[in-house]
């Protein structure tokens, strides 16, 4: 099939998000579970297409050309993602293994095409797939809080703050992940950048437009938690809103996109996909320099996870072994080790984790240490192990725990991070949790003595 010259750039572009994703399935399985599959990056599935129509565009437009000579910059900016993608996967440090595929990719389209603004953003606009934006949860909540207290003194109904609770007589509001605003800010971060990008080109315009987007997605959350509480206590929290409220949080706000569109219009002052005044000749490459692309093709090969899964077992289902343990979402295999101490027998477990991504890893955010039905009471580090005291109504037990790899245990999850990113330099990415349960009564203090001198 004959290819018009204008469209080998896109086709360049598509094959190159096709090798990269293929050298990654691992890592794309973890965005499947952590953005496409979850609720607040909802929008993630328009994405790619998103993505691949602006890079169509302007292949059409002669804007997205081929490079016929070696960068360095781009050969640097390439070797150095594809180092960082390597490290933080092998030590499956999931924001920044996230964030080097993205850079990766941004730097492969900087290898093969020559450099503009224009080329650069669309492979940017990726990062609204990835879920970093967790991050601002925390600080979302805070200010909503803030805020929705502020609000709620202009009404007449008796109001009290803890924390992310409100309290109202009619019954108590929390203010949970969903209640932050996160959803609203990254919808409006990424339809107002993309419409910066296509019909905006003065700064100072373009920050204005992006400052009333952000502000205005934090100012319809806060009037969507108040209308909320002055809904439940109007009709003594029986409203369906109270267990719909996100729907109605989307009443609002697309109005008040509406409403900034039609400012932006007058704000905008070119049309980026119909410009073809720097159309480039058809004399130009209509390939790109052999250099550029077996740099790249090196650059993300070493660094495949997809690769480096095929010499891995894969994860086995959870095994029972006993009904005291903790829970361990993912795993490769767990064994059960005979122990004692004081002549009474110990639940003593070890569990391998290969080195897979996904968060099959000792230190996952999902990973509970502490058995269902229990809760703790008090916990301290003791050398290389975490000792928690725990109850169940009565009864009163100790546990410990440390995480393990290439013989070094550490008993905090920070520092085993740390731990495990200078252990990916040496080729080690192996890891085990230790886990032991002991019965102690009333003397845990001389059953933790005696698990000390076990190690």
């Amino acid at each position: 099939m004959n290819i018009p010259n204008n469209y080998k750039p896109f086709v360049g572009v598509v094959l190159l998000f096709a090798i990269i994703s293929l050298l990654n399935i691992p890592l794309l399985a973890t965005l499947w579970r952590h953005s496409f599959d979850d609720g607040t990056y909802s929008h993630a599935y328009l994405i790619p297409f998103i993505v691949l129509y602006l890079y169509f565009k302007l292949s059409e437009i002669g804007k997205l050309v081929y490079r016929d000579k070696l960068s360095s910059l781009s050969i640097v900016m390439l070797l150095v993602s594809g180092g960082a993608l390597f490290v933080t996967s092998n030590a499956q440090i999931s924001i920044g293994f996230w964030l080097s595929f993205l850079a990766i990719t941004v730097a492969g389209i900087h290898t093969l095409f020559r450099f503009n603004w224009y080329v650069i953003f669309p492979a940017c606009f990726l990062i609204f797939i990835f879920p970093l934006w967790g991050l601002l949860t925390n600080i979302l909540q805070d200010i909503s809080v803030i805020a929705v207290t502020y609000m709620m003194s202009f009404t007449n109904i008796p109001t009290y703050v803890e924390a992310q609770y409100i309290t109202i007589p009619s019954g108590v509001f929390e203010i949970a992940d969903g209640c932050s605003g996160l959803r609203y800010i990254i919808v409006s971060l990424a339809i107002s950048s993309l419409f910066i990008f296509l019909y905006i080109n003065n700064i100072k315009k373009a920050l204005t437009f992006l400052s009333i987007a952000i502000l205005g997605a934090l100012i319809t959350n806060w009037i969507r938690i108040t209308a909320l509480i002055l809904i439940g206590d109007y009709t003594e929290m029986q409203s369906s809103l109270m267990e719909d409220h996100n729907t109605f949080g989307w009443y609002l706000y697309i109005p008040f996109m509406f409403l900034l569109f039609m400012w932006g219009n007058k704000l905008a002052n070119h049309d980026l996909l119909s410009d073809t005044s720097n159309h480039i000749a058809s004399a130009s490459s209509v390939y790109p320099a052999r250099m550029n692309i077996l740099i790249l093709f090196v650059a993300i090969i070493i660094s495949s996870t997809t690769l480096k899964s095929l010499l891995l077992n894969d994860l086995s289902s959870s095994t029972e072994i006993s009904e005291i343990k903790p829970i361990i979402k993912r795993y490769t295999t767990v064994e059960q080790i005979s122990s004692s101490t004081a002549n009474t027998p110990d639940i003593y477990l070890k569990y391998f984790f290969n080195g897979t991504l996904d968060n099959g890893k000792p230190t996952a955010h999902d990973n509970i240490y502490i058995p269902l039905g229990w809760h703790s009471i008090n916990q301290e580090i003791i050398g290389s192990w975490m000792y928690v005291i725990i109850s169940n109504k009565e009864k009163t037990a100790l546990i410990r725990y440390s995480f393990e790899i290439n013989n070094q245990k550490r008993a905090s999850s920070a520092s085993f991070k740390k731990l495990r990113i200078l252990e990916t330099l040496k080729g080690n990415s192996e890891t085990y949790l230790y886990w032991q349960y002991s019965d102690c009564s009333n003397r845990c203090d001389q059953k933790k003595k005696l698990l000390q001198q076990l190690n």
